[in-house]
C-alpha cells in the first residue's frame, strides 16, 4: 500500500483538525505518559536539584520570587526568573514532594508535544508525518535528561513557550496579524526568561516560513526576507540583552572559563558531530559525559571538522535537490545548539563540553527531518507511512522508558554517571557522598577511595576518604593508606593530618605530633590544613619553633 499524498505532502488545510488528528494525538499523549511514568514517582538527585529546590531557602521566604526577578540579586543560582518562581509557587503547593515537580514537567513537555504536532500539521505536513515530528519530540531518548532532572525546567519550561512562539509567529504570517506577532514576541520572552540557550530560534521560524511557501511554489522575493528582518529585530534585540544579563549574572557568581580560540574550533565542531551521532544512535547516553582532554595536536580531534565541513559542501552542493523542509530542520537543530557549543564557554564546561540536556530545543528540527525522510523512502519502498510512524514511536518510547529508570533515585542516577566512566571522579565522589549520608562507611571509602585516585592533588577528596575508611577499618586503616599514599606524594599534606590523627586515635601522641609538623610544613599558609595541624599541635602541648609563633 502506497502512501497517500495526504501523507506525504499534508496538503489537507492545517486548520482543519479532524478525527484523525485526535487519534494520533491522544495515541501520542498516552505514549509519552507511559514513556515517562518512571520519572513521575523518582526523586530528586543531588545534581544541582539541591541548589535549585531542596536547599533553596528563596522558597521557602514569602517573598523569595521577587529575588528571582531581581538581577542584580545574586542569591539564586541562575537568573532564570520564570523557572524558579514555578519552583517558588510549587514549594507552596506540595513543599518537597518530588512528584509534583516531575509531575509539571512531564504536562509541560506533554504541551510541548502537542504545540509540535500542530506546528508540524501547519506546516504542511500529513498527520502521520505531523505525528512522527512530534513523536522525535517526545521521546527521543536524549529528551529524558530534561523531562526526567527537576533542574531542567528550564527546558520544558523554556521548550513550551519557544513553541507557543513558534505557533504564534505562523498565525501572524499566515493571517497578516499584528496581534499574533505581538503574542509570539511575549512568548518568547517567556522562553528566554526561562533558558537563553534559544536565543537564536527565532531565525527557524522565517526558515520555516521559506521552506513553506518555497517547496509550494510560492515565490520568495527580497520582500519576504526584508520583511521578515523587521519582525524579527524585536527578537533580535531581546535575545540580546537577555544573552548579556545571563552571561553578567553567570560571571559575577563562577570565573569565566577560557580556552584558547582553537580549542574552542574544536569543542565546537566534536560536540555538533556528537550530538548528530546521538540523534541517529541513542546508544550509550549518560546524564554527565566524560570531560574531553582536547588536544589540537591530535589528528582525532580534527576528524569531527573534516566532518562538518564535508556536510556543509555536500549540502551546498546539492541544496536544490534536498527538500526545503529539511534544510529549515537542519538549520534549527544547529541554531538551537550553537549557544552550548562552546563559543562562548560556561559553567558546566567545568565538568563536560557536551551533555544530552542541550538537544532539547533542537529536537523539533531533528523530528522534521526524520519525518521527511522517513515519509521519502516510504514511498520508494511502497511502505505505509502511518506503520513507519508508529514503529518509530514504540521504539523510541521503549529506549526513553529504560532511560527514564535511571534516573527513578540518586543512587541509581550516579550509578548511571559511572558505567561511562567507571574510574571518573564526579560519579565516584558523588556516590562517596551518597552512602556517607546513609552512614554506608564501606561503600563510600570505596567509592571516595576511586575519587581520590582520579583526583590525588584534592585536598577535600583525600580527606572524605580517610574519614569513611576510618569509620569502615578503624584507625590503623588509614595509617597504612596514608603510609602507601606518601610513597608517591611525600610532600601531600592532607595524608600527614589524616594519618596524625589516626595516629592520635590510637595513642601514639609522639608519631602524631610529627605528622602534624609534616602537615603544617607542607601545607599552604593559611590554608586549612596548616591551621588544623598547628590547632592538633597546640591541643598536644607542643609546638615546634620551626613553624613559627
Amino acid at each position: 500500500m502506497r502512501p497517500t499524498r495526504d501523507e506525504l505532502q499534508g496538503e489537507r488545510p492545517a486548520a482543519t483538525v479532524g478525527r484523525s488528528d485526535l487519534w494520533w494525538l491522544m495515541f501520542l499523549f498516552a505514549l509519552t505518559i507511559a514513556t515517562y511514568l518512571p520519572t513521575l514517582g523518582a526523586d530528586f538527585v543531588r545534581w544541582d536539584d539541591q541548589f535549585y529546590v531542596t536547599e533553596n531557602r528563596l522558597l521557602q521566604e514569602a517573598d523569595g520570587w521577587k529575588v528571582f526577578w531581581n538581577p542584580a540579586d545574586r542569591r539564586a543560582p541562575q537568573f532564570y526568573p520564570l523557572v524558579f518562581s514555578t519552583y517558588w509557587l510549587e514549594y507552596r503547593l506540595w513543599g518537597l514532594e518530588p512528584r509534583g515537580y516531575h509531575a509539571v514537567n512531564v504536562a509541560l513537555h506533554l504541551g510541548s508535544t502537542v504545540l509540535a504536532f500542530t506546528l508540524a500539521r501547519s506546516l504542511g505536513f500529513g498527520v502521520a508525518l505531523s505525528f512522527m515530528v512530534a513523536a522525535v519530540f517526545a521521546l527521543h531518548p536524549v529528551q529524558v535528561a530534561s523531562v526526567a532532572w527537576v533542574s531542567e525546567r528550564k527546558n520544558t519550561l523554556c521548550g513550551f513557550f519557544l513553541l507557543a512562539s513558534f505557533a504564534a509567529f505562523w498565525k501572524a504570517r499566515r493571517a497578516n496579524s499584528n496581534g499574533w506577532l505581538v503574542a509570539s514576541f511575549f512568548c518568547f520572552a517567556a522562553s528566554l526568561l526561562s533558558k537563553t540557550q534559544a536565543l537564536l530560534l527565532p531565525v527557524s521560524f522565517v526558515l520555516f516560513d521559506w521552506a513553506h511557501r518555497s517547496s509550494r511554489g510560492k515565490d520568495v522575493s527580497r520582500t519576504f526576507w526584508s520583511e521578515s528582518l523587521l519582525r524579527l529585530l524585536p527578537f533580535g534585540a531581546l535575545s540580546a540583552l537577555m544573552a548579556g544579563m545571563t552571561i553578567r549574572f553567570e560571571h559575577d557568581r563562577w570565573p569565566p572559563l577560557e580556552y584558547p580560540w582553537m580549542e574552542r574550533f574544536l569543542i565546537a565542531t566534536n560536540a555538533l558531530v556528537f550530538y548528530v551521532v546521538s540523534v541517529i544512535w541513542p546508544v550509550g547516553l549518560a546524564p554527565i559525559y566524560p570531560k574531553w582532554a582536547i588536544d589540537p595536536a591530535a589528528v582525532r580531534w580534527w576528524i569531527a571538522p573534516g566532518l562538518v565541513a564535508l556536510g556543509c559542501f555536500a549540502l551546498w552542493v546539492w541544496r536544490r535537490a534536498v527538500p526545503r523542509e529539511v534544510l529549515a530542520g537542519l538549520a534549527h537543530f544547529v541554531l538551537g545548539l550553537v549557544p552550548v557549543l562552546g563559543i562562548v564557554p560556561f559553567n558546566f564546561f567545568t565538568y563536560a563540553f557536551v551533555a544530552d540536556h542541550f538537544l532539547y530545543f533542537s529536537m523539533l528540527g531533528a523530528g522534521v527531518v526524520v519525518a521527511v525522510a522517513s515519509g521519502k523512502l516510504a514511498a520508494r519502498f511502497s511502505v505505509p507511512v502511518r506503520a513507519v510512524a508508529v514503529v518509530l514511536a514504540l521504539t523510541l518510547g521503549s529506549l526513553s522508558f529504560l532511560e527514564a529508570r535511571h534516573w527513578r533515585d540518586n543512587l541509581s542516577f550516579w550509578l548511571h554517571v559511572r558505567e561511562r566512566e567507571p574510574e571518573g571522579f564526579l560519579a565516584n565522589f558523588n556516590l562517596g557522598l551518597h552512602f556517607r549520608r546513609e552512614q554506608n562507611w564501606p561503600e563510600a571509602a570505596r567509592y571516595f577511595g576511586l575519587a581520590a585516585k582520579a583526583r590525588p592533588a584534592a585536598d577535600f577528596v583525600f580527606r572524605r576518604y580517610a574519614e569513611a575508611l576510618r569509620y569502615a577499618q578503624g584507625a590503623a586503616a588509614v595509617v597504612d593508606m596514608c603510609r602507601e599514599w606518601l610513597r608517591t606524594a611525600p610532600s601531600f599534606a592532607p595524608a600527614y593530618l589524616e594519618r596524625g590523627l589516626a595516629r592520635e586515635q590510637l595513642g601514639q601522641r609522639s608519631e602524631a605530633a610529627k605528622d602534624y609538623e609534616q602537615a603544617a610544613r607542607f601545607a599552604p599558609p593559611g590554608s586549612v590544613i596548616a591551621s588544623e595541624a598547628r590547632a592538633r599541635l597546640a591541643a598536644l602541648g607542643m609546638q615546634l619553633d620551626s613553624l613559627g609563633p
